[in-house]
């Protein structure tokens, strides 16, 4: 069993977490890690698993327009990367998408 962890270290571990949910990490290899790292019961680290549930849960919670507009930038980023590199199938893929996600086309 490990120390007891301060709230910075706690708040360290549930974004680890965080991080290995986001690249779809099943369940019981976050609760082995979080055994082997941090020498937590699996009770505890199944309530970091719900605690970084909550989290991504808090960063998705932003209105429809804010999402789409956060959206629309990183699109028109990535079009003007694709011009520069002359990646122009990238850059008209881009901008259809941005077009859909305006509802400007129809389907």
């Amino acid at each position: 069993m490990g120390k007891k962890a301060n709230n910075a270290e706690i708040d360290r571990r549930i974004h680890e977490v965080v991080r290995l949910l986001s690249l779809a990490t099943p369940n019981s290899t976050i609760l082995r890690h979080c055994s082997l790292e941090y020498g937590v019961t699996e009770r505890q680290a199944q309530t970091y698993i719900a605690r970084a549930r909550d989290v991504i849960r808090q960063d998705y919670s932003i209105e429809r327009s804010e999402f789409l507009g956060t959206r629309m930038a990183i699109l028109d980023k990535v079009i003007q990367r694709s011009i520069k590199e002359n990646q122009h199938s990238n850059a008209v893929g881009a901008l259809r998408l941005q077009a859909e996600l305006a509802r400007l086309l129809d389907k």
